[in-house]
């Protein structure tokens, strides 16, 4: 590029930049201390306004903290729509009407649905030091407490006689609520303490009848209310969890002591004991465990934790005893077994919500199904240790397949006797249940243990509890064998039969149970249906979310083995696949390496492809599990297990052969078309009882998966597997075949019904949810993977007859018009060369060969119209295929009623195939990525794109980020992610399938960055810059490599990594190329002098013993890159600057493109010019690239063409490629050689055919017409009014005329009024005159279309003639 048209970057957009970052740099953050600091000054405010109300109530305040005690009965409450008005008296009138209408003044509102998603862990003290001020974003920590205090008796309608004490300690807990209600994303365990010492608060603040005796207890628990309010304990609270539980035990018996006073002193009367002496007693205890508890909160070392004080019946002299009831010893909660602290904590969230759900409707069980060693467990243990903190846990009920006690035996006694060790009330009940019944206390009949141990005791006790109390049942599907759990799931399920028999909705309301298990069909079948009962599935967590969570707990497990960092943390936890258990078993195998073997070796062997004995972690479970559900001694005949392993084998076969996970439901329905009938029986018959091993099977429409990518290798190993051994590849042609014969049975026109050829598909109502049900998930993965699986079969003449009958009918149309619906024409244009390949060599099949080229003509012009309104496949799409076309040829006659081109049609396909339009301004850089199915550009509008090569339509929104000008981009080797260079001076990397930043920007360079490139392995970056410096980036990190790389003393045009990846090139303005080692960042050897003015451009040998660069100086120069020598002269015969140069694939020739409007082709190894100059280009030529088999070059040039050139003769390749209106800046082909793609300054990207003949049009005579002089509203292009379109009132509806003077629109939709769609024009019919009424004379080869029998509209359905279709 010459240097009068470069462009630098814009100085206002830079001070802009830091005018912004000054800005935002002097504004304080807003953190929680100062959002409590403005609530509290707003309920001051309010305060004052009641004062003479309390006035001989509230001492004079002296500072913030003395606020706190003010009373805010009628603290604002305001909506979270109301965020932006201020805290005034008017405002504020609602919430003091709220409450003299009878409602609370504490009242809170819902929450805002999905307000309280939990954010990443690590972020919790952040975010509520970050909380919003108080009149926004308000979230309800206490958000179950509301219906959970309304049972409280006397409830908090009595609020307002709490007014009547002459004291202010009740004032604290009328604000705690107001306090905590306005924070935001706080962890699910803070959620729960805070929500009992809020449920507290309401039981005292309810109590009317209060005794001077418990004075000091309420004096206390207002300094615990103070202390918790307090930002610095809010923070704390989930990393100090074990004393914070017990500040809210303590604090929530304190308040149930003071609600029940008035029975404890009638019955410490009948005991005849000191009322006074008594209360006196309690109270002192409980001040002082109070006061210890804060104590030890404050302290940063915990000390011993101080026990809860209660009032207890064995206080109280009700001693009983149950030791004689069976328990089941270790059945109980493993604190060892818990989540590590921060992981999993939406889970964990959605659990606690659950069990804090008190609302009518709310689900008494909760069923958290998944695969073994998902981390079910850890779930389990964590919430049961979290409610056992706060002394809300009623029990833990662990089973376990290698304990021989009969746990199943002793579930319920062993339940019963942890509730009667918490409850004393259940305590006394229950002894009274068994006090005479030795055989009842002995039971091992459950449903008997479920009725008199569980149920009726709970009946009698009077529910004294105002918190959940949580029962977690674990493993249930380790409770031993289906017959021996089949009562306890009937139990659960409310499915127990028998007069008088409980069922579980009989437990009481604050009752919640928790079960684990994996999705056995037993529990399947027995919990399905169950109202009451909550499914939740380890498959809910996300890949996301478990990737975290398992690479924090690596990191925590191997923080000390010496070796490993987080790069190879990183590993494992994608090694993991969201296994938690398969972490846990690596990490142990890592930690202790078996002799001989580092920790290092055992952690690259767990990694590997190739499994070393690591084998056997998980490979063991998997056979252990085969061989329970299947195993060769569960059957007696072998001809029986013969035929369970066919079927093993079949399906597993078909699962593992899927390009993608299917369900059940679509499975079966692509086995009821395998060719071999004796295969159509049923999936399930197979993985009903897989569900340990497979995810998916407890629902017909969720994707049925291995759990774990181990478990196919597992599978698919013949030494690992024996007789479970599953060959994949067996699956493909039954696959192939299914596919074929599912498109021919449920394909079919307007499968979809859509409403109307005006509609854009996005306008069409309902049309989302019609896709889904009228293209099941069988028919759509047979129209997106039929080619692949014809691919990984040998060639069949069976399969190949089915091929062409299906191309050979109007399926062929209904395809292409389900993957327009599917969005997945873009897959089609992938896989149909592959059709190619298949058939090649293959006599008979011409006319399926040439049908597949068709179709991906037709799909690369006509795809992104397609997407955008399906039914223009057939209005438009048909219609304007080329004359010669096999679609045009087959199909245009079944449907007669659309329009006609009465001239103008195309004869063949042109080079024009797409014309991508998006940016706003000059696009600099294009490039395909390494699969050839999307493009990027980068664009002087600041932003990068990325496109759909085969349809040209945008994947996703811009990438923003960059401030200036886009000046370079290139694809990852891998295709996943996006660099690009800009003004700014940044280097960005973008996620390819997401389009957001991957990252901070890479900052380092002071001016504009040129160019930028990937590393061969894709973990570095290179850039160049107008600071005269190259830069090396770590991919991966975005942090740089070293130093910049310095010795240019201009700026750096163009950069490249060596094929290997060691070395750097680096060509400048200073007339310099340089080498530098890619590891060290230092030169190797001296500057290569030789060039008289700027570099512009420079390239490695496909070996790399060789660098290319063009220069200012009009020469071409070849260097040694081992000694920085010239190998020879210079490549002179350019006239003016050399812009662009390329090595051929093979290494033997060079191409440059020069400002002197030529293209030149040298031989690499004399440096003489092959032929002569390539002349076709009026300006200079920016861009020039060989194809990949070195055959054609490509060419972009400022007279606004693209051109294409025969590498051997130098001669054109056809004519220009116009439709670019202004420089094309940047070419490249794709990389099957296929197509080429053009980034030009009209600020268009195009994608042109590289194989196209010479484009023909079908001329007829000359016409002319004198203009009609009615004014109608009259839709014609043709030269006589009896082409016109007919029934035009709905398209033109709000207008009484057409415009006079019509143009050919950019995108090329014709349109009515309101953007009604009537039909879209090709981009090689764009460039044509066309006829309208008022056409005078049209040159020949102009369009004049015929729209007199065309269907639109509601009918556009019509164009069909259903008389002639097959």
């Amino acid at each position: 590029m010459s240097e009068d048209n470069r462009q630098e970057p814009r100085p206002e957009a830079s001070e802009s930049r830091e005018a912004t970052a000054g800005e935002s740099s002097s504004q304080p953050r807003t953190g929680f201390r100062q959002a409590l600091r403005k609530f509290k000054k707003n309920v001051t405010k309010k305060v004052s306004k009641h004062s003479n109300r309390f006035r001989h109530q509230i001492p004079a305040v002296q500072n913030e903290d003395a606020l706190l005690n003010q009373n805010i009965e009628h603290a604002p409450r305001l909506h979270p729509s109301d965020s932006n008005k201020p805290a005034t008296s008017e405002n504020l009138t609602g919430c003091g009407n709220q409450a003299a209408s009878g409602e609370p003044a504490s009242k809170v509102l819902d929450a805002p649905p999905g307000v309280e998603e939990i954010p990443d862990p690590q972020s919790v003290d952040a975010e509520l030091q970050g909380a919003r001020e108080a009149t926004e974003g308000m979230t309800l920590l206490g958000g179950r407490v509301t219906s959970v205090v309304s049972k409280v008796k006397d409830g908090p309608k009595d609020l307002a006689a709490a007014d009547d004490i002459p004291t202010t300690y009740l004032q604290q807990l009328k604000i705690f609520d107001t306090v905590i209600e306005n924070l935001t994303n706080v962890h699910p365990y803070a959620k729960m303490v805070l929500g009992i010492l809020s449920a507290a608060s309401k039981i005292i603040l309810a109590q009317t009848e209060r005794d001077k005796s418990v004075q000091s207890l309420l004096e206390k628990l207002e300094q615990v209310y103070r202390f918790m309010s307090q930002e610095d304990t809010l923070s704390q609270i989930s990393s100090k969890r074990s004393i914070a539980g017990r500040i809210a035990q303590q604090t929530l018996e304190c308040a149930c002591f003071i609600r029940d006073y008035s029975e404890k002193k009638s019955f410490w009367k009948r005991l005849e004991k000191n009322v006074m002496s008594e209360t006196d007693d309690l109270i002192s205890r409980y001040n002082k465990a109070l006061e210890e508890f804060m104590q030890q909160f404050r302290d940063q070392a915990l000390r011993d934790i101080a026990d809860l004080v209660r009032c207890t019946s064995d206080e109280l002299g009700d001693k009983l005893d149950l030791s004689g009831m069976p328990y089941a010893a270790g059945a109980g909660l493993n604190t060892t077994k818990l989540c590590l602290p921060e992981t999993r904590t939406h889970i964990l969230s959605r659990i606690t919500e659950w069990i804090n759900d008190s609302g009518d409707t709310a689900q008494q069980v909760l069923w958290l199904s998944g695969p073994a060693g998902t981390g079910k467990s850890a779930i389990a243990h964590t919430i049961a240790n979290w409610f056992n903190d706060l002394g809300e846990l009623g029990s833990c009920f662990c089973f376990d397949r290698n304990q021989t006690d009969k746990r199943h035996e002793k579930v319920f006694s062993t339940i019963a006797r942890d509730l009667a060790d918490r409850d004393p009330e259940m305590r006394r009940t229950l002894a009274n249940a068994v006090e005479h019944a030795n055989s009842l206390k002995n039971t091992t009949d459950i449903v008997q243990q479920w009725r008199k141990l569980l149920i009726e005791p709970l009946k009698k006790s009077s529910g004294s509890s105002v918190w959940p109390v949580l029962i977690v049942i674990e493993a249930l599907d380790e409770s031993g064998e289906i017959e021996t759990r089949r009562d306890l799931l009937r139990i659960l399920a409310g499915a127990l039969e028998g007069e008088g028999l409980p069922q579980i909705t009989e437990l009481p309301s604050n009752f919640r149970i928790l079960v684990t298990s994996r999705a056995l069909p037993d529990i399947i079948s027995e919990f399905q249906d169950a109202p009451h009962i909550q499914r939740l599935s380890m498959d809910d967590i996300s890949k996301k979310d478990s990737k975290r969570d398992i690479r924090r707990f690596v990191s925590h497990e191997l923080k000390k083995v010496s070796g490993l960092g987080d790069k190879q943390f990183a590993v494992l936890a994608n090694k993991a696949d969201g296994l938690f258990e398969w972490a846990r078993l690596a990490c142990k195998y890592i930690k202790l390496p078996p002799p001989g073997k580092s920790t290092v070796d055992c952690f690259n062997a767990v990694t590997s492809h190739d499994h070393g004995k690591q084998k056997n972690l998980l490979y063991g479970i998997y056979s252990f599990i085969l061989g329970e559900n299947m195993g060769k001694d569960r059957y007696t005949d072998t001809d029986d297990y013969q035929q369970a392993l066919a079927k093993f084998h079949s399906v597993m076969s078909q699962i593992l052969g899927s390009a993608e996970p299917l369900p059940l439901d679509a499975l079966n329905a692509m086995r009821c078309r395998f060719p071999d009938q004796s295969e159509h029986y049923k999936v399930e018959d197979v993985v009903a009882h897989m569900g340990s091993l497979l995810s998916g099977i407890t629902s017909s429409s969720s994707p049925i998966r291995p759990i774990h990518a181990s478990f196919r290798e597992f599978l698919t190993d013949k030494s690992s597997s024996g007789d479970f051994f599953v060959e994949i590849s067996n699956a493909q042609r039954d696959l192939a075949f299914a596919s074929l014969r599912v498109m021919e049975h449920d394909l079919r026109f307007n499968m979809c019904e859509l409403k109307s050829s005006y509609l854009p598909n996005s306008m069409d109502t309902g049309l989302p949810d019609r896709v889904v049900t009228r293209i099941p998930s069988h028919l759509s993965y047979s129209c997106r993977f039929w080619a692949t699986h014809v691919r990984a079969t040998d060639f069949d003449a069976e399969i190949a007859k089915e091929i062409g009958s299906f191309f050979d009918s109007e399926r062929l149309l209904f395809w292409i018009e389900a993957l327009g619906l599917l969005n997945g024409l873009g897959s089609a244009v992938a896989v149909l060369p592959l059709i190619a390949q298949w058939l090649k060599g293959q006599s008979g099949h011409a006319s399926v060969l040439s049908a597949a080229t068709d179709v991906q003509r037709f799909v690369q012009v006509f795809g992104g119209m397609i997407l955008h309104s399906t039914p223009h496949l057939y209005v438009s799409g048909l219609p304007f295929c080329p004359n010669k076309s096999t679609i045009a040829r087959k199909f245009t006659g079944k449907f007669p009623n659309t329009l006609r081109l009465m001239q103008g049609r195309l004869v063949n396909w042109t080079a024009i195939q797409t014309v991508i339009r998006g940016h706003t301004s000059q696009v600099l850089s294009v490039s395909f990525s390494p699969d050839g199915t999307r493009i990027v550009s980068g664009s002087w509008d600041s932003t990068v794109r990325l496109w759909d090569a085969a349809t040209g339509l945008p994947l996703g929104e811009p990438f923003r980020g960059h401030t200036q000008s886009v000046l370079s981009v290139s694809f990852s080797p891998d295709g996943t992610r996006i660099v690009s260079g800009s003004s700014d001076s940044t280097v960005r990397l973008w996620d390819a399938a997401t389009g957001l930043p991957l990252g901070e920007p890479f900052r380092g360079h002071t001016q504009s960055v040129w160019s930028v490139s990937f590393s061969p392995d894709g973990t570095r970056i290179v850039s160049g810059s107008w600071d005269s410096t190259v830069r090396l980036w770590d991919a991966a990190t975005g942090l740089p490599l070293g130093e910049p790389f310095r010795g240019h003393t201009q700026s750096v045009e163009s950069v490249s990594f060596s094929p290997d990846g060691t070395r750097i090139v680096s060509g400048s303005s200073d007339s310099t190329v340089r080498l530098w080692d890619a590891a060290t960042g230092l030169p190797l050897g001296e500057p290569f002098r030789g060039h008289t003015q700027s570099v512009w451009s420079v390239s490695f040998s496909p070996d790399g013993t060789r660098i290319v660069s063009g220069s200012r100086d009009s020469t071409v120069r070849l260097w040694d890159a081992a000694t920085g020598l010239p190998l020879g002269e210079p490549f002179r015969g350019h006239t003016q600057s050399v812009e662009s140069v390329s090595f051929s694939p093979d290494g033997t020739r060079i191409v440059s493109g020069s400002s002197d409007s030529t293209v030149r082709l040298w031989d690499a190894a004399t440096g003489l010019p092959l032929g002569e100059p390539f002349r076709g280009h009026t300006q200079l030529v920016w861009s020039v690239s060989f194809s990949p088999d070195g055959t054609r070059i490509v060419s972009g040039s400022s007279d606004s063409t693209v051109r294409l050139w025969d590498a051997a003769t130098g001669l054109p390749l056809g004519e220009p490629f116009r439709g670019h209106t202004q420089s094309v800046e940047s070419v490249s082909f794709s990389p099957d050689g296929t197509r080429i793609v053009s980034g030009s300054r009209d600020s268009t990207v195009r994608l042109w055919n590289a194989a196209t003949e010479q484009q023909f049009q079908e001329h007829t005579e000359i016409h002319s017409a004198t203009s009609p002089l009615d004014r109608r509203p009259t839709i014609c292009f043709a030269s006589s009014l009896e082409h016109a379109l007919q029934n035009p009132a709905e398209l033109l509806e709000g207008t009484s005329h057409l415009d006079s003077n019509p143009i050919m629109p950019k995108d090329g939709w014709m349109k009515g009024t309101h953007g009604r769609l009537l039909f879209w024009i090709p981009p090689a019919s764009r460039e044509q005159p066309f006829y309208t009424p008022r056409t005078v004379f049209v040159m020949s080869g102009g369009l004049e279309i015929d729209l007199s029998r065309m269907a639109h509209g509601a009918d556009w359905s019509n164009c069909r003639d259903g008389a002639t279709c097959s």
